[in-house]
């Protein structure tokens, strides 16, 4: 508990952290808003529902990063496990308290971004409307995800410009890389399996595409990667030296 009480205290210190986290919800929700009252024709169901993941994703993904680079590059991490020896508590609970800050902010960046787009709309869409409310907050637990593999990445690399890019290069850069590099019959097999499409295929409405999975797979995916990539960087914090 006061593992948990120590996380939350540094991650509410820095203005910064809740600048990002109210500030791109607000921003996206009118940009929604304009996107809808400009938009003609039906609406896809599944880009009303994630138009902004990549934008929250990578927002949370750095926000992730942080809480463990932002301590090397003070160097409060000393401090931090030398309060706390056996170091995966630190872990956890920066795991915990990143999903607990998020998701409520998440589940009303969605929600809002959503209905306000609509509220423009043509032909609008609405929560009613077949797999909307579970895509919705597939969108939220995807980019909670992302959040943790950010977080990962931080623990392993360290490095506040290395985790930021390599986070960038592996959720935004390299997926239409491969989707342009790979042979058809290669990207159905192998690209559903990468994290970005599983991502995205947890708020898919409808049949997901060539290269991706439904819902409930990319969940499993999404899952295992999480487990992965934290499991590493436990191991990482373990064993190396501050």
């Amino acid at each position: 508990m006061k593992v948990l009480q120590s996380e939350w205290t540094k991650l509410t210190s820095l203005r910064s952290n809740w600048l990002v986290l109210a500030g791109v919800p607000v921003a996206f929700t009118g940009l929604s808003a304009l996107i809808g009252a400009n938009s003609s024709g039906p609406a896809d169901p599944t880009l009303a529902v994630g138009g902004g993941f990549l934008l929250y994703a990578l927002a949370v993904g750095v926000l992730g990063a942080l809480m463990m680079t932002g301590e090397h590059q003070s160097g409060l991490i000393r401090a931090t496990l030398a309060a706390v020896p056996q170091r995966l508590p630190v872990l956890w609970a920066k795991a915990a308290l990143l999903c607990f800050a998020v998701g409520p902010i998440l589940v009303a960046a969605y929600f809002g971004a959503f209905l306000a787009n609509q509220a423009f709309a043509d032909d609008a869409l609405s929560l009613g409307d077949p797999g909307i409310v579970r895509a919705l907050f597939g969108a939220v637990g995807a980019t909670i995800a992302a959040g943790l593999m950010g977080l990962a990445l931080g623990t392993i690399l360290r490095s506040t410009p290395g985790s930021i890019a390599a986070y960038v290069v592996g959720l935004v850069v390299l997926p239409p890389v491969l989707l342009g590099a790979l042979p058809t019959s290669v990207q159905h097999t192998l690209l559903p399996y990468f994290p970005t499409l599983a991502l995205q295929g947890m708020f898919q409405v409808g049949e997901p595409g060539e290269a991706m999975f439904g819902p409930g797979a990319s969940g499993l995916v999404v899952l295992g990667w999480v487990i992965l990539m934290l499991a590493g960087a436990a191991v990482v914090l373990r064993r190396r030296d501050v």
